[in-house]
């Protein structure tokens, strides 16, 4: 992100006021020693005085020292006391060590001793910070007119003489003087010229006694700064001397050019030092200052430090500072309270920092306009801070670049990317916001101009991920680590996943690092008529992969949603799908209803489905992942769960080995008022009710059925319980609620395996172990209840019921409780039609 403040040139309002102040110091001065020289000369009129031809030549020395030196070709005195002086130039020295010099010089001056008025008849012209010459000749000469920068005086040619850029050259005329009030004016125009700058004012007053100087209207300066045209232009300068200040109301500094910039205000002040430079200036009312790309800053107050070479040193602008800037690829715009910069020793901004309610806006092309598409791609980016330092470098043509900037106290970065388009199809937007305690920034130069290249955070951190289906995930933290793709990076993921190309990189993220206390949430896209749960994590690290788009989780790991929480070592998660892996130490708890009770899962592994609403867990190889439900449980090497459509199945890895799944059931040992099935329409009634108890299947596979409530086992199975063991083929066991009035109304409210065991059918190859007995057939129906079984064959081969004490009975089907030594022999449903019963009966002997 390309900072406004880097535009920032608050030096040219102080190079600006700089050049009025010294000049209006040295048009003052001039005037002032002018004064003192002119009121004095009827008193030294022939004293040390050197005349040739009617000319005459002047000087005064105190201590050794020239002070001044005045020559006039003619001086006449004239009966009222008034004097006439020709061609008269007067030179005026620097004190102490200075070897600068003051020259004022014009055809005519007239003096009036009695009025106290001197007025100079037509042009006046002075010198200001001239050099001096080498002895009392040349300083007689000079004072006669001698160009010292020619090198005459020297009698060297003028290709080898002393240049001064320094030389300040003013021209003006009615010129006056008033003794007695100390003020010297004039309402004519004003010339002056300096370091190859030219300008002009209208109108001049100056007062000895205050030392003040006024430039009256008009007042502009222009020529070339640095190569580059510039003007500078007031509706008024005054100079306090005394104070070393000049002031400028409605000042306008304008540098001409591809590169240039205005700087303006309704009223400025200019410290100056000692020597007449620049040292501070103080800009109020619409500080405002304006590139040549439209862009410009806007601000209250202003103040500038400038060091010994007039060069910026500080400055800082307040009172509330607003930008814009605005061109074909970028337009941005900016607020904050107070606006400080500091600049290194060539006057280059180096450092910038904002305060109050910083606000930065910028929305930048990212894309050329494509053959099917009118509209640019833009990517936005927006910063708001209580304070933001920027930390700028120059490139090799001086132009200022953001290198490193800190944003803090609430920080928040937010980043669009613009929609994808390709193969005439347009994806959404997508979106990145960092917020923290403190925000560092890191930039990078890239196509031309200065990219956003990584992001720290630290303290409260959060980043927010839209992405193009409108999925929002969002994370905190106590820091926070991002990078962002480069152009390249950017327009290679954009081609591959739209089919287009030529795009250029936006903000998009290739990777984020969140630690400490990490808490996420993701809230799906909600349809027509639907409000999705957000699902939430917790973790100590969450690591973000801009090009595989997954987040990975190390270290306390907690996934969770409204219908429950898993735990676990490690996790990716799938940002495009919402897909989640998760290893180590795995556990869940979920509740399918309100009512129901909770499903808890202990898994090494396990792979979470977000579309399917699937989950699988995965045991490891001497440890089968494990799901149990109040007395309920089922372990296996693999469990796959099923929250839409309310199914679970178990099997083993691969094909496994038979009975890799082991189910237990609780029976609540109250038998359920429901009809019973055919093969017990003639059983007897129990002798009484029973206690709960367990029922435990041993089988290859697996799969329950919440809107059935039933649970089928497959692939060779052993049933177990108090009242025996059960072999066969498969086995299907039927639950029912606790409370057997819900039946049917209340199916499926116990949650995953809850409720009763109501009876559990076995098929194929059955064979039943009791003590003392044993049974074989086709069809076992085991009513854990009343702990009655039902047996039945196949053709021709009918069930058979050995036992130790009493033989073996045969017959169409067999019941019989545990521990009853009686059976039941009945030939089922067609009354013993064409069937027989066998028994043998052993006896003791």
């Amino acid at each position: 992100m390309r900072v406004s403040v880097e535009r920032l040139r608050v030096g040219l309002l102080a190079g600006a006021g700089l050049l009025v102040g010294v000049t209006a110091v040295f048009l003052g001065y001039g005037h002032f020693r002018a004064h003192r020289f002119l009121t004095e000369l009827p008193k030294k009129l022939g004293a040390d005085i050197r005349q040739e031809t009617n000319a005459i030549t002047w000087s005064q020395t105190v201590k050794g020292r020239t002070v001044f030196t005045l020559h006039a070709a003619k001086a006449v005195q004239h009966q009222n006391g008034a004097y006439t002086l020709h061609d008269v130039g007067i030179v005026l020295y620097g004190q102490g060590q200075s070897n600068r010099v003051d020259r004022i010089y014009g055809k005519e001056f007239e003096y009036d001793q009695n009025a106290g008025v001197i007025k100079a008849m037509g042009e006046v012209h002075i010198d200001l910070q001239a050099p001096a010459a080498a002895d009392a000749k040349g300083k007689m000469d000079y004072a006669a007119g001698a160009d010292l920068k020619s090198g005459n005086e020297w009698g060297k040619g003028e290709d080898d003489a002393e240049k001064d850029e320094r030389l300040i050259h003013v021209k003006t005329s009615g010129l006056v003087f008033m003794r007695e009030l100390g003020v010297a004016a004039t309402d004519q125009d004003i010339e002056f010229a300096y370091g190859g700058l030219t300008g002009h004012a209208r109108g001049a007053e100056y007062n000895a006694d205050s030392g003040v100087l006024v430039l009256q209207s008009a007042v502009k300066m222009n020529g070339l700064e640095h190569d580059r045209p510039v003007v500078l232009t007031a509706a008024r300068a005054e100079l306090d001397r005394l104070n070393h200040s000049a002031v400028l109301t409605q000042a306008k500094y304008v540098s001409v050019g591809a590169a240039g910039q205005t700087a303006e205000a309704q009223h400025v002040v200019v410290h100056t030092r000692n020597d007449g430079s620049a040292e501070r200036v103080e800009a109020q009312g619409a500080v405002t200052l304006v590139s040549a790309n439209t862009g410009h800053v806007v601000a209250e107050r202003a103040d500038v430090l400038l060091n010994e070479q007039s060069r910026l040193q500080s400055g800082r602008m307040f009172g509330g500072v607003k930008y814009v800037e605005e061109d074909a690829q970028r337009k941005a715009q900016g607020e904050a309270k107070e606006a400080r910069g500091t600049f290194d020793a060539q006057g280059r901004i180096k450092q910038v920092v904002l305060s109050g309610a910083v606000a930065l806006h910028e929305r930048e092309s990212v894309a050329a306009k494509q053959a099917d598409d009118a509209k640019p791609l833009w990517s936005e980016r927006e910063l708001q801070a209580e304070t933001v330092e920027l930390a700028l470098a120059s490139d090799e043509a001086g132009r200022s670049l953001l290198k490193d900037a800190k944003a803090s106290g609430d920080a928040r970065l937010s980043v669009i990317d613009p929609a994808k388009k390709g193969n005439g199809t347009s994806s959404g937007t997508t979106s990145s916001a960092m917020a923290g305690d403190v925000l560092t920034a890191h930039f990078v130069k890239g196509d031309g101009r200065q990219r956003l290249s990584e992001v720290h955070g630290d303290g409260h951190t959060a980043l927010k991920q839209v992405g193009e289906t409108g999925v929002e995930d969002t994370s905190s933290g106590d820091s926070l680590e991002v990078k962002f793709k480069d152009a390249a990076q950017a327009g290679r993921g954009r081609a591959a996943a739209a089919g287009s190309a030529g795009v250029q990189g936006g903000g998009q993220i290739a990777s984020a690092v969140q630690q400490g206390n990490v808490v996420l949430t993701r809230r799906p896209v909600a349809k027509a008529g639907e409000s999705p749960d957000p699902q939430r994590a917790t973790a100590k690290r969450a690591a973000y992969d801009g090009d595989t788009q997954t987040m990975t989780l190390t270290g306390g790991i907690a996934l969770s949603d409204n219908g429950g929480v898993l735990w676990a070592d490690h996790a990716t998660m799938e940002r495009v799908s919402g897909d989640a892996t998760v290893e180590g130490g795995v556990k869940a708890s979920y509740r399918q209803s309100a009512q129901g009770e909770v499903v808890h899962v202990m898994a090494q592994r396990a792979e979470l489905k977000k579309a399917a609403n699937e989950a699988l867990f995965y045991g490891a190889a001497e440890q089968p992942a494990r799901l149990w439900q109040g007395g309920s449980q089922v372990e296996a090497p693999v469990l796959e769960f099923s929250q839409k459509a309310k199914r679970l199945v178990a099997h083993g890895a691969g094909q496994g080995a038979p009975m890799a799944v082991h189910t237990v059931l609780v029976s609540s040992g109250t038998p359920a008022q429901t009809k019973a099935p055919a093969t017990m329409v003639k059983s007897v009634a129990p002798a009484g009710l029973r206690g709960p108890s367990v029922v435990r299947i041993a089988s290859r596979e697996m799969t329950y059925s919440d809107e059935k409530r039933e649970a089928d086992f497959t692939g060779g199975v052993l049933v177990e319980s108090a009242d025996g063991r059960m072999h066969g083929q498969q086995a299907v066991a039927h639950l029912q609620p606790v409370d057997a009035k819900m039946a049917g109304a209340a199916a499926g409210k116990d949650g995953l395996l809850g409720g009763s065991v109501e009876r559990v059918v076995v098929t194929g190859q059955i064979r039943m172990e009791q003590p003392g007995r044993s049974a074989t057939g086709e069809r076992l129906v085991y009513t854990a209840a009343d702990g009655m079984f039902v047996l039945t064959g196949g053709p021709g081969t009918p069930p058979k019921v050995v036992d130790e004490t009493r033989g073996t009975v045969t017959g169409t089907e067999l019941r019989f409780h545990t521990g009853d030594e009686s059976i039941v022999i009945s030939n089922g449903e067609d009354n013993g039609s064409g069937q027989r019963v066998h028994t043998e009966t052993r006896v003791k002997r």
